[in-house]
Protein backbone atom coordinates (compact mmCIF):
# COMPACT_ATOMS: atom_id res chain seq x y z
CA UNK A 1 0.00 0.00 0.00
CA UNK A 2 1.45 3.33 -1.14
CA UNK A 3 1.93 6.37 1.30
CA UNK A 4 -0.33 9.14 1.42
CA UNK A 5 1.40 12.34 -0.38
CA UNK A 6 1.70 15.96 1.86
CA UNK A 7 2.11 18.94 -0.73
CA UNK A 8 4.94 21.34 0.83
CA UNK A 9 5.10 24.87 -0.70
CA UNK A 10 7.69 27.60 -0.18
CA UNK A 11 8.14 30.78 -1.99
CA UNK A 12 11.78 30.69 -1.63
CA UNK A 13 14.83 28.00 -2.23
CA UNK A 14 13.67 25.36 0.70
CA UNK A 15 17.60 24.18 1.51
CA UNK A 16 17.55 27.47 3.39
CA UNK A 17 15.47 26.96 5.83
CA UNK A 18 16.75 24.25 8.09
CA UNK A 19 13.28 24.02 9.82
CA UNK A 20 11.65 23.38 6.81
CA UNK A 21 13.95 20.72 6.21
CA UNK A 22 13.92 19.20 9.12
CA UNK A 23 10.19 18.70 8.75
CA UNK A 24 10.75 17.54 5.26
CA UNK A 25 12.61 14.61 6.69
CA UNK A 26 10.67 13.47 9.46
CA UNK A 27 7.25 13.67 7.45
CA UNK A 28 8.85 11.55 4.56
CA UNK A 29 9.60 8.82 6.62
CA UNK A 30 5.54 8.32 7.33
CA UNK A 31 4.22 10.54 4.09
CA UNK A 32 5.04 10.97 0.10
CA UNK A 33 6.01 14.85 -0.05
CA UNK A 34 5.23 16.77 -2.88
CA UNK A 35 7.98 19.80 -2.04
CA UNK A 36 7.36 22.96 -4.13
CA UNK A 37 9.95 26.07 -4.14
CA UNK A 38 11.33 28.75 -6.09
CA UNK A 39 14.23 27.68 -8.50
CA UNK A 40 15.86 30.26 -6.30
CA UNK A 41 20.02 30.14 -5.82
CA UNK A 42 22.09 27.31 -6.00
CA UNK A 43 20.61 23.94 -4.77
CA UNK A 44 22.26 22.60 -2.00
CA UNK A 45 20.73 19.96 0.13
CA UNK A 46 19.51 16.20 -1.13
CA UNK A 47 16.22 14.86 0.18
CA UNK A 48 14.94 11.33 0.92
CA UNK A 49 13.86 9.58 -2.28
CA UNK A 50 10.07 9.74 -1.68
CA UNK A 51 10.42 13.81 -1.93
CA UNK A 52 9.85 15.02 -4.97
CA UNK A 53 11.45 18.40 -5.39
CA UNK A 54 9.54 21.13 -7.77
CA UNK A 55 12.08 24.30 -8.28
CA UNK A 56 9.21 26.38 -10.33
CA UNK A 57 10.42 29.44 -12.46
CA UNK A 58 13.31 30.45 -14.22
CA UNK A 59 16.68 30.22 -12.26
CA UNK A 60 17.59 33.49 -10.88
CA UNK A 61 19.82 34.74 -7.74
CA UNK A 62 18.08 36.25 -4.34
CA UNK A 63 19.63 39.41 -5.95
CA UNK A 64 18.15 38.99 -9.15
CA UNK A 65 14.94 38.23 -7.93
CA UNK A 66 14.87 41.68 -5.93
CA UNK A 67 15.69 43.64 -9.28
CA UNK A 68 12.67 42.23 -11.18
CA UNK A 69 9.86 44.93 -11.76
CA UNK A 70 6.91 44.98 -9.77
CA UNK A 71 4.87 43.66 -13.06
CA UNK A 72 7.46 40.49 -13.57
CA UNK A 73 7.23 39.44 -10.14
CA UNK A 74 3.61 39.19 -10.37
CA UNK A 75 3.28 37.21 -13.41
CA UNK A 76 5.93 35.17 -11.80
CA UNK A 77 3.62 35.03 -8.73
CA UNK A 78 0.23 34.35 -10.90
CA UNK A 79 2.49 31.52 -12.79
CA UNK A 80 3.87 29.60 -9.45
CA UNK A 81 0.27 29.17 -8.16
CA UNK A 82 -0.98 28.19 -11.59
CA UNK A 83 1.74 25.41 -11.75
CA UNK A 84 1.36 24.48 -7.98
CA UNK A 85 -2.34 23.54 -8.28
CA UNK A 86 -1.56 21.46 -10.86
CA UNK A 87 1.28 20.14 -8.69
CA UNK A 88 -0.82 19.32 -5.36
CA UNK A 89 -3.85 17.87 -7.32
CA UNK A 90 -3.37 14.47 -5.56
CA UNK A 91 -1.77 15.33 -1.95
CA UNK A 92 -4.32 14.67 1.24
CA UNK A 93 -2.88 18.13 3.07
CA UNK A 94 -0.59 20.70 2.20
CA UNK A 95 1.72 22.68 4.85
CA UNK A 96 2.57 26.19 3.73
CA UNK A 97 5.47 28.43 5.18
CA UNK A 98 5.66 31.97 5.41
CA UNK A 99 2.80 34.47 4.10
CA UNK A 100 3.56 34.03 -0.06
CA UNK A 101 4.02 30.28 0.29
CA UNK A 102 0.29 29.93 2.37
CA UNK A 103 -1.47 33.17 -0.01
CA UNK A 104 -0.64 29.95 -3.11
CA UNK A 105 -1.52 27.39 -1.01
CA UNK A 106 -5.45 29.02 -0.24
CA UNK A 107 -6.08 29.61 -3.41
CA UNK A 108 -4.82 26.69 -5.31
CA UNK A 109 -6.90 24.80 -2.88
CA UNK A 110 -10.06 26.08 -4.95
CA UNK A 111 -8.65 24.52 -8.01
CA UNK A 112 -8.14 21.04 -6.06
CA UNK A 113 -10.29 18.06 -6.88
CA UNK A 114 -11.12 17.39 -2.69
CA UNK A 115 -10.94 19.76 0.16
CA UNK A 116 -7.54 19.46 1.85
CA UNK A 117 -6.43 20.74 5.09
CA UNK A 118 -3.86 23.55 5.15
CA UNK A 119 -1.43 23.69 7.79
CA UNK A 120 0.03 27.60 7.91
CA UNK A 121 3.39 27.75 9.10
CA UNK A 122 4.90 31.19 9.97
CA UNK A 123 8.58 31.67 10.30
CA UNK A 124 8.63 35.44 9.87
CA UNK A 125 6.51 38.40 11.02
CA UNK A 126 5.91 42.23 9.98
CA UNK A 127 5.38 45.07 12.20
CA UNK A 128 3.93 46.75 9.15
CA UNK A 129 2.02 45.79 5.97
CA UNK A 130 4.04 46.30 2.67
CA UNK A 131 2.60 48.97 0.62
CA UNK A 132 -0.45 48.01 -2.21
CA UNK A 133 1.67 49.29 -5.09
CA UNK A 134 4.10 45.83 -4.24
CA UNK A 135 3.03 42.61 -4.77
CA UNK A 136 4.34 41.85 -1.06
CA UNK A 137 1.68 44.71 0.26
CA UNK A 138 -1.51 42.49 -1.92
CA UNK A 139 0.30 38.76 -0.07
CA UNK A 140 0.00 40.65 3.59
CA UNK A 141 -3.36 41.97 3.34
CA UNK A 142 -4.45 38.35 1.76
CA UNK A 143 -2.41 36.63 4.09
CA UNK A 144 -4.05 38.70 7.30
CA UNK A 145 -7.82 38.08 5.63
CA UNK A 146 -7.33 34.16 5.37
CA UNK A 147 -4.98 33.18 8.22
CA UNK A 148 -7.98 31.65 10.32
CA UNK A 149 -8.57 29.67 7.41
CA UNK A 150 -5.79 27.12 8.01
CA UNK A 151 -6.49 24.16 9.85
CA UNK A 152 -3.71 24.96 12.18
CA UNK A 153 -1.32 27.97 12.63
CA UNK A 154 2.20 27.51 13.63
CA UNK A 155 5.18 29.89 15.16
CA UNK A 156 8.53 29.01 16.18
CA UNK A 157 7.92 31.25 19.08
CA UNK A 158 5.26 32.52 21.70
CA UNK A 159 6.04 36.01 21.36
CA UNK A 160 5.68 35.80 17.56
CA UNK A 161 2.31 33.54 17.65
CA UNK A 162 0.92 36.12 20.16
CA UNK A 163 1.85 39.26 17.85
CA UNK A 164 -0.05 37.68 15.03
CA UNK A 165 -2.70 36.99 16.91
CA UNK A 166 -2.67 40.87 17.97
CA UNK A 167 -3.00 41.97 14.35
CA UNK A 168 -5.10 39.45 12.62
CA UNK A 169 -8.61 37.70 13.06
CA UNK A 170 -6.68 34.45 14.00
CA UNK A 171 -8.81 33.10 16.86
CA UNK A 172 -7.43 29.68 16.90
CA UNK A 173 -4.91 28.25 19.29
CA UNK A 174 -1.60 28.09 17.50
CA UNK A 175 1.25 25.68 17.99
CA UNK A 176 4.40 26.47 18.98
CA UNK A 177 7.44 24.12 17.12
CA UNK A 178 10.85 25.92 17.40
CA UNK A 179 13.23 26.30 15.26
CA UNK A 180 15.68 23.23 17.00
CA UNK A 181 18.01 21.26 14.94
CA UNK A 182 17.92 17.61 14.25
CA UNK A 183 18.72 15.11 16.32
CA UNK A 184 19.82 12.75 13.42
CA UNK A 185 21.54 15.24 12.50
CA UNK A 186 23.82 16.25 14.48
CA UNK A 187 25.79 13.62 15.53
CA UNK A 188 28.21 13.97 18.83
CA UNK A 189 31.77 13.59 18.13
CA UNK A 190 33.64 10.85 18.91
CA UNK A 191 35.91 12.34 21.56
CA UNK A 192 34.83 15.21 23.28
CA UNK A 193 37.44 15.19 25.56
CA UNK A 194 40.21 16.38 23.26
CA UNK A 195 37.92 18.27 21.06
CA UNK A 196 37.06 20.58 24.35
CA UNK A 197 40.63 20.91 25.46
CA UNK A 198 41.45 22.10 22.05
CA UNK A 199 38.85 24.83 21.86
CA UNK A 200 40.45 25.88 25.52
CA UNK A 201 43.92 26.13 23.65
CA UNK A 202 42.57 27.52 20.33
CA UNK A 203 40.31 30.02 21.22
CA UNK A 204 37.29 30.56 18.00
CA UNK A 205 34.50 32.98 18.46
CA UNK A 206 32.13 32.01 16.09
CA UNK A 207 28.88 33.08 14.23
CA UNK A 208 26.72 31.64 11.56
CA UNK A 209 24.18 33.15 10.21
CA UNK A 210 23.33 36.44 8.30
CA UNK A 211 25.78 39.02 9.31
CA UNK A 212 25.00 42.68 9.83
CA UNK A 213 25.08 45.31 12.18
CA UNK A 214 21.34 44.22 13.74
CA UNK A 215 23.46 40.84 14.66
CA UNK A 216 26.51 42.90 16.41
CA UNK A 217 29.04 42.35 14.00
CA UNK A 218 31.32 45.01 15.18
CA UNK A 219 30.52 44.90 18.80
CA UNK A 220 31.89 41.20 18.51
CA UNK A 221 35.23 41.69 17.00
CA UNK A 222 35.31 45.21 19.28
CA UNK A 223 35.21 42.67 22.38
CA UNK A 224 37.65 40.14 21.08
CA UNK A 225 40.54 43.18 20.29
CA UNK A 226 39.58 43.94 24.18
CA UNK A 227 40.43 40.56 25.99
CA UNK A 228 43.59 40.09 26.73
CA UNK A 229 43.75 36.54 25.32
CA UNK A 230 44.89 35.75 21.70
CA UNK A 231 41.45 34.95 20.01
CA UNK A 232 40.13 34.02 16.60
CA UNK A 233 37.22 35.04 15.04
CA UNK A 234 35.29 33.30 12.50
CA UNK A 235 32.01 34.14 10.54
CA UNK A 236 30.12 32.63 8.38
CA UNK A 237 26.82 33.40 6.67
CA UNK A 238 25.11 35.52 4.00
CA UNK A 239 27.05 39.09 4.41
CA UNK A 240 25.76 42.23 1.51
CA UNK A 241 28.59 44.23 -0.13
CA UNK A 242 28.23 47.34 1.85
CA UNK A 243 28.10 45.29 5.35
CA UNK A 244 31.38 43.62 3.75
CA UNK A 245 33.12 46.81 3.25
CA UNK A 246 31.88 48.07 7.02
CA UNK A 247 33.20 45.07 8.81
CA UNK A 248 36.67 45.14 6.66
CA UNK A 249 37.11 48.65 7.63
CA UNK A 250 35.87 47.79 11.22
CA UNK A 251 38.40 44.90 11.80
CA UNK A 252 41.64 46.56 9.96
CA UNK A 253 40.60 49.74 12.27
CA UNK A 254 40.79 47.30 15.50
CA UNK A 255 44.35 45.54 13.62
CA UNK A 256 42.15 42.56 14.07
CA UNK A 257 43.09 41.38 10.68
CA UNK A 258 45.07 38.47 11.06
CA UNK A 259 42.23 37.04 13.73
CA UNK A 260 39.18 37.56 11.60
CA UNK A 261 38.40 35.17 8.64
CA UNK A 262 34.84 35.33 6.93
CA UNK A 263 34.24 31.71 5.51
CA UNK A 264 31.65 32.97 3.23
CA UNK A 265 28.21 31.58 2.74
CA UNK A 266 28.20 27.76 3.12
CA UNK A 267 25.51 24.56 2.33
CA UNK A 268 24.00 23.38 5.78
CA UNK A 269 25.77 20.60 5.67
CA UNK A 270 29.51 21.94 5.92
CA UNK A 271 28.06 23.75 8.89
CA UNK A 272 28.91 21.04 11.41
CA UNK A 273 32.77 20.96 11.25
CA UNK A 274 33.63 24.94 12.16
CA UNK A 275 30.84 24.92 14.36
CA UNK A 276 32.45 21.72 16.71
CA UNK A 277 35.74 23.73 16.78
CA UNK A 278 34.26 26.91 18.04
CA UNK A 279 34.86 27.91 21.68
CA UNK A 280 32.35 30.44 21.93
CA UNK A 281 28.82 30.90 19.62
CA UNK A 282 27.22 34.06 19.58
CA UNK A 283 23.33 34.30 18.91
CA UNK A 284 23.59 38.19 19.56
CA UNK A 285 20.34 40.42 17.66
CA UNK A 286 20.19 44.14 18.76
CA UNK A 287 16.92 45.17 19.23
CA UNK A 288 16.02 46.92 16.11
CA UNK A 289 12.62 44.92 15.62
CA UNK A 290 10.48 43.26 17.01
CA UNK A 291 10.91 40.06 15.50
CA UNK A 292 14.58 40.03 16.75
CA UNK A 293 13.16 40.59 20.05
CA UNK A 294 10.73 37.74 19.75
CA UNK A 295 13.02 34.84 18.96
CA UNK A 296 13.97 33.05 21.82
CA UNK A 297 13.35 29.78 20.76
CA UNK A 298 12.74 31.03 16.71
CA UNK A 299 17.13 31.30 16.64
CA UNK A 300 17.93 28.05 15.28
CA UNK A 301 21.71 28.84 15.46
CA UNK A 302 21.46 29.35 19.23
CA UNK A 303 20.12 25.59 18.91
CA UNK A 304 22.73 24.01 16.56
CA UNK A 305 25.77 25.47 18.91
CA UNK A 306 24.20 23.39 21.62
CA UNK A 307 23.79 20.45 19.02
CA UNK A 308 27.74 20.91 18.65
CA UNK A 309 28.38 21.19 22.48
CA UNK A 310 29.27 25.08 22.15
CA UNK A 311 29.18 27.53 24.62
CA UNK A 312 26.82 30.76 23.83
CA UNK A 313 26.23 34.25 24.18
CA UNK A 314 22.60 35.30 23.16
CA UNK A 315 21.11 39.24 23.78
CA UNK A 316 19.82 40.16 27.37
CA UNK A 317 16.23 40.77 26.66
CA UNK A 318 14.02 39.34 28.94
CA UNK A 319 12.53 37.46 26.16
CA UNK A 320 15.46 35.72 26.06
CA UNK A 321 16.16 35.59 29.63
CA UNK A 322 12.76 33.63 30.23
CA UNK A 323 13.14 31.06 27.84
CA UNK A 324 16.96 30.83 28.50
CA UNK A 325 18.17 31.75 32.39
CA UNK A 326 18.28 27.91 33.45
CA UNK A 327 20.48 26.90 30.91
CA UNK A 328 24.49 26.57 32.28
CA UNK A 329 25.78 26.62 28.70
CA UNK A 330 23.90 30.24 27.99
CA UNK A 331 25.46 33.90 29.30
CA UNK A 332 23.67 37.01 28.43
CA UNK A 333 24.99 40.18 26.94
CA UNK A 334 23.77 43.58 25.87
CA UNK A 335 24.57 43.44 21.74
CA UNK A 336 25.28 47.00 21.74
CA UNK A 337 28.17 46.86 24.46
CA UNK A 338 31.22 45.59 23.88
CA UNK A 339 32.17 45.50 27.43
CA UNK A 340 29.46 43.37 28.21
CA UNK A 341 30.26 41.02 25.70
CA UNK A 342 33.82 40.68 27.25
CA UNK A 343 32.45 39.80 30.65
CA UNK A 344 29.92 37.31 28.95
CA UNK A 345 33.56 35.38 27.38
CA UNK A 346 35.34 36.16 30.60
CA UNK A 347 32.45 34.08 32.70
CA UNK A 348 32.74 31.19 30.30
CA UNK A 349 36.40 30.96 29.94
CA UNK A 350 37.35 31.77 33.68
CA UNK A 351 38.16 28.08 34.42
CA UNK A 352 38.80 24.92 32.14
CA UNK A 353 36.45 22.39 33.87
CA UNK A 354 34.01 25.36 34.33
CA UNK A 355 33.82 25.63 30.21
CA UNK A 356 34.37 21.89 29.66
CA UNK A 357 30.81 21.45 32.05
CA UNK A 358 28.89 23.76 29.76
CA UNK A 359 30.15 22.14 26.70
CA UNK A 360 28.74 19.15 27.84
CA UNK A 361 25.51 20.51 29.36
CA UNK A 362 25.04 22.46 26.01
CA UNK A 363 24.98 19.17 23.99
CA UNK A 364 23.10 17.19 26.80
CA UNK A 365 20.45 20.27 26.75
CA UNK A 366 20.27 19.60 22.87
CA UNK A 367 19.55 15.65 23.55
CA UNK A 368 16.87 15.95 26.20
CA UNK A 369 14.89 18.76 24.69
CA UNK A 370 16.23 20.92 21.89
CA UNK A 371 16.02 18.84 18.89
CA UNK A 372 13.74 18.76 16.11
CA UNK A 373 12.39 15.08 16.90
CA UNK A 374 10.95 16.49 20.04
CA UNK A 375 9.57 20.07 19.01
CA UNK A 376 7.76 18.59 15.45
CA UNK A 377 6.13 15.56 17.83
CA UNK A 378 2.55 17.18 18.09
CA UNK A 379 2.60 18.37 15.08
CA UNK A 380 3.35 15.21 13.08
CA UNK A 381 0.48 13.63 15.39
CA UNK A 382 -1.74 16.01 14.22
CA UNK A 383 -0.41 15.70 10.55
CA UNK A 384 -1.54 12.31 10.44
CA UNK A 385 -4.96 12.70 12.51
CA UNK A 386 -5.40 15.00 9.44
CA UNK A 387 -4.37 12.74 6.86
CA UNK A 388 -6.58 9.61 8.13
CA UNK A 389 -9.54 12.01 8.36
CA UNK A 390 -8.87 15.89 6.57
CA UNK A 391 -12.29 17.33 7.59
Amino acid sequence: MSKKSIGMLIYANPDYYPPTVNAIHLLSKHFDIILIGRNQDPCTHEYPPNVKVYRLGKYTTLRERAQLSARAKLWEYINFIIKASQLLKDVSLIYAYDTFGYTVAYVCRAFLPQAVPIIYHSHEISEQLASLSSLSGWVDRAERKWIDKAVLNVFPDKDRAEFVQKRTNLQKKPLIVPNFPLKSFFEPPKDWSSLIKKRWEDITFFYRGSISDTSAMQEIVTAASLLNKSINIKFVGFLTTSNAEKLRKWVEHLKMSTHFSYLGTLPYKDLQAPTLLATVGFGLYKNTSFDRVACASACNKIYEYAACGVPTIVSDFPTYREYLANETWVRFADPDNPQSIVCAVDDILSDFEKYQAMCLAARKAFEEKYNYESAFSPLLSTIKELVQDPR
